[in-house]
């Protein structure tokens, strides 16, 4: 999989810690790569998934 450097570097921030995302956020072109956990702040907390760790070593 093609990754531009800055999906990479989200990807890459994921792999060490969870990222919340405003309702701003394109949360459908992460979808494949990142488990999503909405909170009820209305934000959305990101965590890498098996699929994202192998694009990133890839």
């Amino acid at each position: 999989m093609d990754l531009t450097e800055i999906e990479r570097a989200f990807l890459k921030q994921l792999s060490s810690e969870p990222w919340i995302g405003t309702p701003l956020f394109d949360h459908e072109l992460v979808a494949c790569l990142v488990e999503a956990i909405p909170k009820a702040s209305g934000n959305t907390e990101y965590r890498i998934t098996a699929q994202g760790r192998a694009a990133l070593s890839g």
